[in-house]
């Protein structure tokens, strides 16, 4: 279970993560955007549509906002990106100063970000919901196959790298409070690259819903919509490893996809792992989650990606509005 974007240059992915994050493979598609910018540049066209366009999260991002106001647009592009800044310092596992880092590193941490604690509760809460197959310890299972793959005859020792990183692997080792995260067993990590990007997108979202504005498309590795396009239509985003749908609609809703193709260490093995296995999980190629807000469609992506479709089912009739699109 694991998981593209300027403002100054992502840590969440300079090298490992940006692999990480080609599992986001949506683009947008016939929604009037601007082309990319130059980096950590803002720029703005006769019509008032004011994008941003760069890399945050290790992965390519735009937001794409309407307003008769481009200065305050702008202006508020930038509180935006300061945000993310801000969040990345929380969940970059590439930041050796992130709080992620230092929980992995100690076991511990005292006086926790309060955005750290709210991911970890919600990430428990799905993972509960889903059996364990979300789980955000699966850290030392990438871990265990970027070592087994690294040298020549790389999968010689990876039945026994896996069989160690998996007594490591469980939700319920984490104990979650204000005061302080810890891990029960020594050596444990997490990683939070399937709920993360989706948290951070609703906080911008939100952040732009308070200062007024009524038509944006957030893009941050996950997809979160205010309205739809100015011009009378939901904003249209192609899918291209979904078969015979060009793309899929948004407004006031989100989206997030999965998938083996992100990171992948051969052909058989990728990033996404069965916690019962230890090792890849192959039930799906991609699948494409529609839901109220980006952090409940990112890690409900990673969820089916990793679950049996017998599984899955039961999932989706815990969560009756979402939309499911899989190939």
């Amino acid at each position: 279970m694991q998981k593209k974007r300027k403002i100054c240059k992502s840590k969440i992915g300079e090298k490992q993560m940006a692999k990480i994050s080609r599992r986001k493979f949506l683009t947008i598609a016939a929604s009037s955007l601007s082309l990319s910018l130059p980096f950590n540049k803002l720029n703005a066209d006769n019509s008032k549509e004011v994008v941003w366009s760069g890399v945050a999260l290790g992965a390519e991002s735009k937001m794409t906002l309407f307003h008769e106001d481009r200065y305050y647009a702008k202006e508020s592009l930038k509180t935006c990106i300061n945000e993310i800044k801000r969040l990345e310092n929380i969940f970059s596992l590439f930041d050796k100063n992130s709080s992620i880092s230092k929980l992995n590193k100690y076991g511990v941490l005292e006086n926790p970000p309060k955005e750290l604690v709210e991911v970890l509760t919600f990430a428990h809460e799905i993972s509960e919901k889903t059996n364990g197959a979300f789980d955000v310890t699966v850290q030392p299972l990438w871990l265990a196959h970027d070592k087994a793959f690294k040298t020549k005859g790389n999968d010689k020792n990876l039945k026994k790298y896996i069989k160690k990183a998996s007594k490591l692997v469980s939700y319920k080792n984490i104990i979650i409070n204000k005061k302080e995260i810890n891990f029960k067993i020594k050596d444990m990590k997490i990683t939070l690259n399937g709920i993360a990007q989706g948290y951070i997108t609703d906080r911008i979202t939100n952040i732009l819903e308070q200062r007024g504005f009524k038509n944006v498309l957030i893009n941050l590795g996950e997809f979160n919509s205010i309205g739809g396009h100015k011009n009378n239509r939901d904003w249209n985003i192609a899918t291209p490893y979904l078969k015979d749908i060009k793309y899929l609609k948004l407004n006031n809703n989100a989206m997030a996809s999965s998938g083996g193709y992100g990171t992948k260490f051969n052909k058989k093995y990728h990033h996404l792992f069965d916690t019962k296995t230890g090792t890849s999980a192959n039930y799906i190629k991609a699948v494409t989650v529609k839901a109220e807000n980006a952090m409940l469609a990112d890690a409900l992506a990673t969820a089916f990606c990793v679950m049996p479709k017998e599984k899955s089912k039961k999932l989706k009739n815990i969560y009756p509005n979402i939309e499911i699109y899989t190939s």
